[in-house]
Formats: structure tokens, C-alpha cells, sequence
């Protein structure tokens, strides 16, 4: 079975544990061994990072809406020309696929193959995340979609965070997209909300959770809840930290957090005899946007040295296996990164959260720790330090509420797998029959900018292969 996966940003550990995940869910539907096309950002760094000797069912490509497409930057005649050069694409795509000649001179070959991918894959996913609010410009994520529609593959889309969506362009162009997916997963209720007034069948939206949680070690964690005695002490503390561009108040915003984190680390060194390691999910890729462990450095700088001598920053690269590997050594984790929260719960080891999105306060709840919540918002060192007080001398008692929550979010995520069944081939041929029928219909066709690299929607566009099961 060929399963194509998009949209993915596998450079970020936290987003290729998203992508394991699915892998994990859907392997567990299928039976036996699907062959997973990658559709990344960059694939051939992601390729390097998850070698084939590794990870052998996997295989990396670029994404459709970065090969096809050209995207603008600036206000010169030269950018002004590239949403009609993306118009001409799509119509293009619609009328004639990847053949013809036409088609060649627009497509290189890499292109054109992937495009052979998408038509032979038995099912799309389009990956979980937060990558569908209006903090992003949207148009990179539309176009793929817009490629899915022409092809007949609309894709599942695996657990979201998303919305609101108060821009008319963008309600515009994914009401019709999120209207066609056959199945839509949410991590919670409040971005299920956020789309009901855009799907007609509300039925196929459902809340799990996040698909991460399908990685977790329940044997351990069950025999750490059936022990009476909490596990022997490490002595050791990893802490998360990321850069964060909308913090309220700007820089004063982002200068309070460090100071806060910066109490964090001090006082579990002079306080409870800790050595801390500041860690991440998002370092040690030099190709990557994002390093988390130059904030960490800059945190660091500033302590007293005293303090600073039994704090190290771990700037390494690591897999989701070699993270929640090295996470078990941890007696806790301060976490800013949502999904280093996640794989640290899943393999046993507490944590006390800083949300800097929705999507962790959700999580927050669920797993037993929202009273414990700093927001990357408002939090203060006052704050910080009482609440990593509260958290640190009633430990046990966090870590069996979290983990008892952490079978539960894993039983919800697993429970994917039944929703996943009727799409799959063979596994209910009447239901998978009807899988997104009529899918071809009101496809996104580009009409004349509203907005930079926006366009109006599209009236129809062909549906190859409908009898295609996605």
C-alpha cells in the first residue's frame, strides 16, 4: 500500500514524531507493510537525518506546492508575475496532468514524478501540527491542497490545532477543501469549533489526541503506576526553550520569559541540588529556521556562575527515539515545545509546561497539569518559582495524574485506527466507495490577487481517477 504523507517539516523532532506516529496508527490499520511517501519542506536533509538503513518504508520528496509554484518576496514586476505564473500552473495541471508538452516545460522531472506518486498512492494524509492558523501566511499549505483536489486525492487530515480562521480569503479557500477530506482529526474541541460553520458534514470531525501520544511506552509507564515507590531519583532536570516572535510585549515579552526560565534553572541547582540540561526538539540542524538551543545559550550567559557550572546546554540533533530515550534519565522536564512535553510524558517522565500556543494549555488539561501552566504571555520568575515549587515537592503525585492521562491520550490516539479503516482499501469497500466522491468539485482556481500570492477560489476541476480510493 502507498501512502502519501504532506506537508511535513521533519527537520523539527517534534513534527517527525508526528509523522512516526501516523506511521504507527496507520501500519496498525493496513496489517501489512505500506511504503510512506514523505512530502517535506526539505526533504533531502530530512532524508540525511532518517537514513534508509533506518527507516526503510520511508521515502523523502519536496513538496508539491514548493517545486510547482513560485512565491513572492517583494513588490518588483518580477514578483508581481508569479501569482499569474501559479494560476497558469493549476489550469495547466487541470487540463493536461503531467504529460504533454506543456506540462514538461513547466514541471521538471522531479516534479512530474512526484505528481505519478500522489496518483498511485491508496491514501493521502496531510500531517498533523499547528500549521493551519492565520499566524502563517497560508498560501504554501492552499496550493498543495489545490494540487491534492486536481489529482482526486483529498487528503485525512491527521491531528490539528487550527484556526480561527477570521480572514474571508482564507475561509474562502479552505471551506471547500476542509468540505471534500473524507476524515478530519482535531486535538481538540476548540479547533473542531473553529471549522463546524465550514464542513456540511460535521460527523467527520473528530477530537483524539495527538497522534504522538501512540508512541508512548505503556508497559513502563503502567509498572511505574503499579509501583508504591516512585523511581529513584536522577538528580537530573531537562529544560525546553524556544525563541517566540508574537510574545505579548515584544522583546520586554521574550526578555520576561528568559528571566523566568533563568529562575527556573537557578533554583533548581541551589534549591534541589539538580544538574540541568537545557534540550529540545528543535536544534542541531544547521539547514533548519529554527534553533532552540541559541536561546538556551542566551539564558545560560546570563546566570550566576555558580549556578552555571552545573548547567549545560545539549545543542546535539536528536530522533524522537533518541529523545525519549534521553528524557528517561530525567527526573522532570520544563517544557516549552509542545511535542518535547508530549515524548518526555510518553515514556514516564513528568512535566511542568510553558505554553506559548493554545495547543499546550489543551494538552495542559488533559494530562492534569493546568493549575501548574506558565503562559510564555505573562509568565514572571515570581510565578515561575512558586509553581515549580508546588510542582517539584508534590512530584509523585503529578507524575501518576499525568501518566494515568497519558494511557488515556494514548488509547484516544490509537482510536484513530477505527476511524482510519473504511478508507483504507479493501478494509470496507462500500464505505471507502464513497470516500471523498465528488471530490473533484469546486478545486481552488487562482484568480486575481486579493492578497499577496492569493487568489480566488475554483469553480470545478477534473477529478482523475475518481473511482481512486483516498
Amino acid at each position: 500500500m502507498n501512502i502519501v504523507v504532506e506537508n511535513t517539516v521533519c527537520l523539527n523532532t517534534g513534527d517527525a514524531a508526528i509523522l512516526l506516529a501516523i506511521r504507527h496508527i496507520l501500519k496498525a490499520v493496513v496489517g501489512d507493510e505500506p511504503r510512506f511517501f514523505v512530502f517535506d519542506s526539505q526533504p533531502e536533509v530530512a532524508a540525511k537525518l532518517y537514513p534508509k538503513k533506518d527507516y526503510p518504508d520511508l521515502e523523502f520528496h519536496k513538496l508539491l506546492s514548493e517545486t510547482m509554484f513560485r512565491y513572492s518576496y517583494g513588490n518588483g514586476m518580477k514578483h508581481r508575475l508569479k501569482p499569474l505564473y501559479n494560476r497558469l500552473v493549476l489550469q495547466v495541471l487541470q487540463r493536461f496532468g503531467s504529460e504533454g508538452f506543456i506540462s514538461r516545460i513547466l514541471f521538471g522531472e522531479s516534479a512530474r514524478r512526484s505528481l505519478d506518486i500522489y496518483r498511485s498512492a491508496d491514501l493521502v494524509v496531510t500531517t498533523g501540527g499547528t500549521y493551519l492558523v492565520e499566524n502563517y501566511n497560508l498560501e504554501r499549505r492552499l496550493n498543495q491542497f489545490r494540487v491534492d483536489a486536481i489529482l482526486g486525492k483529498d487528503p485525512v487530515f491527521f491531528t490539528q490545532s487550527l484556526g480561527p480562521f477570521n480572514k474571508s480569503y482564507n475561509r474562502q479557500e479552505l471551506t471547500p477543501i476542509l468540505d471534500r477530506s473524507p476524515l478530519i482529526l482535531l486535538r481538540d474541541e476548540r479547533s473542531r469549533n473553529h471549522i463546524l460553520d465550514m464542513v456540511k458534514e460535521p460527523g467527520k470531525c473528530h477530537v483524539v489526541a495527538d497522534a504522538v501520544f501512540a508512541l508512548a511506552d505503556t508497559d513502563r509507564i503502567g509498572k511505574r503506576l503499579a509501583s508504591a515507590q516512585p523511581p529513584v531519583e536522577t538528580g537530573r532536570v531537562a529544560i525546553s526553550v524556544r525563541h517566540w516572535n508574537y510574545v505579548n510585549d515584544g522583546e520586554d515579552g521574550m526578555r520576561r520569559y528568559l528571566d523566568s526560565v533563568r529562575e527556573i534553572a537557578t533554583i533548581l541547582v541551589r534549591d534541589h541540588a539538580k544538574e540541568v540540561t537545557f534540550v529540545s526538539t528543535c536544534q542541531g540542524v544547521p539547514e533548519y529556521a529554527h534553533d532552540d538551543s541559541k536561546t538556551a545559550r542566551a539564558i545560560v550567559a546570563e546566570l550566576d556562575p555558580e549556578i552555571a557550572k552545573h548547567v549545560s546546554v545539549d545543542a546535539s540533533f536528536h530522533t524522537p527515539d533518541q529523545l525519549m530515550a534521553l528524557v528517561k534519565g530525567f527526573d522532570f522536564v520544563v517544557a516549552t515545545r509542545m511535542h518535547m512535553m508530549i515524548m518526555s510524558l510518553c515514556v514516564g517522565t513528568p512535566v511542568l509546561p510553558i505554553a506559548y500556543e493554545f495547543k499546550t494549555k489543551e494538552v495542559a488539561k488533559r494530562v492534569g497539569v493546568a493549575d501548574l501552566l506558565l503562559d510564555i504571555d505573562t509568565v514572571t520568575p515570581q510565578e515561575a518559582a512558586e509553581k515549580l515549587g508546588r510542582f517539584a515537592g508534590n512530584l509523585d503525585q503529578y507524575r501518576r495524574t499525568s501518566l494515568q492521562a497519558v494511557l488515556e491520550e494514548h488509547a484516544s490516539a490509537m482510536s484513530a485506527t477505527d476511524l482510519l479503516k473504511p478508507l483504507v482499501p479493501g478494509a470496507s469497500a462500500d464505505v471507502a466507495r464513497d470516500v471523498g466522491k465528488g471530490g473533484g468539485k469546486h478545486a481552488a482556481r487562482l484568480g486575481k490577487d486579493q492578497h499577496q500570492d492569493e487568489g480566488k477560489p475554483v469553480i470545478e476541476a477534473k477529478r482523475q481517477g475518481h473511482g481512486e480510493k483516498v
